[in-house]
């Protein structure tokens, strides 16, 4: 099943990037913004593709219940210092497939837009798993859309560009690409977090598996690549594809050591030492939760890790105590936490500009 998606794209918002091909960028900002804000007045004076494409995600999947998602949207915030760190390992972890083929072609990584790159990312995350947020009027929904029609768009710049031969790489940004990340933002994830502390209930993993279903439907990723939002399924799907993507000479380490550096900015560090700590603790953990094959893969450092997963989950257990003698330090410790999400995630507006250039230094901003 994977192999087979590697050669499957998105039709419908390949149509409809495509219509808008030569509209002008801020003509593409506001056809995209109504059909965000169901401004179909608007939306009627664009291309029918994308009308269509706005049109089909009226009808979510009979198997959208937003009711179901509240145990996981919680448990993601009791441990959001957690889910972050693997959040970004995961990322990762996707880095070591051709998806990061693609992202070194944009350069919108490994350049100076690399930390606003991040921050997206970031934000995309916490605005999911905000109550209320993948519904139709929420933000969680209009950035998951936002995705898939930046990948579609990012799709045809790599096609028109000539330098992805698809009869050796497959489609670039795949429906299997699609169905590979989301496996690793969801099932793997809940794997990493537990591997740093988090203790998780049944419930809170199902609901959780089930956000992110309904968040990677919505991004792109084919129904029949989410498995029902089954983690045992979908932990397998990362596992066939890791074992079936090829092997990048050297995107892969480029892009993810870009990663890794850029999270002192994001956390707005400035003392150098502290920085270097920072940059050292993420190497470190990647590699702990990685593994050594994935972690050489991406020339990371060679660095002991014995006995770092357990001295995370001993200062887990730490904090858990603190919770039962002392709830009211545990609810500010969790409030400050989550500011400093919010603060990673702050970003000056976010538009639906689409990139008119393949190499994010040569694109108008967006």
């Amino acid at each position: 099943m994977y192999v087979g998606n590697t050669l499957i794209s998105d039709p419908v918002g390949d149509a409809a990037v495509d219509s808008l091909r030569t509209c002008a960028p801020d003509t593409v900002n506001a056809l995209i913004n109504a059909g965000m804000e169901r401004d179909w007045d608007t939306l009627r004076r664009g291309p029918k593709p994308l009308q269509d494409f706005f049109g089909e995600l009226e009808s979510p999947p009979d198997w959208y219940r937003p009711e179901e998602y509240r145990a996981g949207i919680a448990a993601f915030h009791e441990h959001s210092d957690l889910f972050v760190p693997a959040f970004i390992i995961a990322t990762l972890l996707n880095f070591s497939s051709l998806i990061s083929k693609a992202f070194c072609m944009t350069r919108r990584v490994t350049t100076k837009h690399g930390l606003r790159r991040i921050r997206q990312n970031t934000r995309h995350l916490l605005e999911v798993m905000l109550p209320g947020a993948l519904e139709r009027h929420g933000e969680g929904w209009k950035l998951s859309v936002r995705i898939r029609l930046v990948h579609a768009q990012v799709r045809r710049l790599i096609r028109d560009s000539g330098d992805w031969d698809e009869t050796v790489y497959g489609v670039p940004l795949s429906a299997a690409h699609m169905g590979f990340a989301s496996a690793n933002f969801s099932a793997t994830m809940l794997r990493y977090v537990n591997q740093l502390g988090a203790r998780l209930e049944s419930e809170e993993r199902e609901s959780f598996m089930q956000v992110w279903r309904y968040a990677s439907w919505l991004s792109g990723t084919p129904g029949a690549l989410l498995f029902e939002g089954d983690e045992a399924r979908t932990a397998r799907l990362s596992l066939v594809a890791a074992a079936c993507e090829p092997r990048p000479a050297r995107e892969p380490a480029l892009i993810s050591h870009a990663v890794i550096k850029a999270v002192p900015d994001v956390a707005e560090l400035k003392d150098p030492a502290a920085r270097r700590a920072m940059v050292r603790h993420g190497y470190a953990v990647s590699r702990a939760l990685l593994g050594r094959e994935v972690a050489d893969r991406l020339s990371f450092p060679r660095q002991p890790t014995l006995g770092l997963l357990a001295w995370l989950r001993c200062k887990r257990g730490i904090y858990r105590r603190l919770s039962r003698v002392a709830p009211g330090a545990a609810r500010r410790w969790r409030m400050d936490q989550f500011v400093l999400l919010l603060d990673a995630s702050m970003i000056e507006g976010i538009t639906y500009h689409l990139p008119d250039q393949l190499d994010a230094l040569k694109a108008t901003p967006w």
